[in-house]
């Protein structure tokens, strides 16, 4: 006969178990939440081991990223495909900057001003600190003129170029060169969302300065 277990010491063995093993993350659960706070594979597992959560082995992790990098770039080069096509011609292009100053890196951004969707986008990153895909060495207020040259580029290699009616911008871009390049700085307009807070802020700055200023309301 084989050893009889007592049904208490089951259960309670069985709850150890379980215990043990919601207390370890699965590599894809560690892969989303090192994604959604920006840490590191080290960081995260320590600050895992210090709440008492054992974290997955870091080769489980790097190959479920690969996984997820791979499905991400097929399923990119799909909406892009996708977005090309209906191309409205309202085109508009923007950039964001990791700091305010001195960026290392900024991203790029060509959409679609009626359909809101995606058409290019390009990262540029500072050569220098060991970043990844590094490629570029100029002043960090240009970036977004090296991004949109990248962007032009990619929009002729698809033939949509052409059908551009109207290049939507913010004001401080400074890529007007940049369009006399690719012949389209005729069609260069300013985006109101952006002018109106750029105003606002502009105004902001000559109040705090002339203290003396007032503003009426004639309502």
């Amino acid at each position: 006969m084989g050893h009889i277990v007592h049904p208490k010491r089951k259960t309670k063995a069985m709850h150890n178990i379980l215990l043990h093993e919601r207390r370890r993350l699965s590599a894809r659960q560690m892969l989303g939440a090192c994604i959604m706070t920006g840490m590191p594979y080290t960081k995260g597992a320590r600050f895992l081991s210090l709440c008492g959560t054992k974290p997955p082995v870091k080769s489980g992790v790097m190959r479920q990223q690969r996984f997820c990098d791979d499905k991400i770039r097929r399923l990119k080069s799909i909406s892009l495909m996708l977005s090309r096509k209906s191309f409205s011609g309202y085109l508009s292009i923007d950039a964001r900057w990791t700091h305010r100053r001195n960026s290392p890196s900024c991203t790029v951004t060509a959409l679609d001003a009626v359909t809101k969707r995606v058409l290019a986008c390009v990262n540029i990153n500072h050569i220098g600190g060991n970043r990844q895909h590094a490629q570029y060495s100029g002043a960090s207020n240009n970036m977004e003129s090296a991004g949109t040259r990248i962007i032009l580029k990619q929009l002729k290699k698809y033939n949509i170029l052409k059908d551009v009616k109207e290049i939507i911008k913010d004001r401080d871009n400074k890529s007007v060169s940049v369009f006399k390049e690719f012949g389209v700085s005729h069609l260069e307009r300013f985006d109101p969302g952006h002018v109106s807070k750029n105003i606002s802020k502009d105004f902001t700055k000559f109040s705090a300065s002339h203290k003396t200023v007032e503003v009426f309301n004639d309502s």
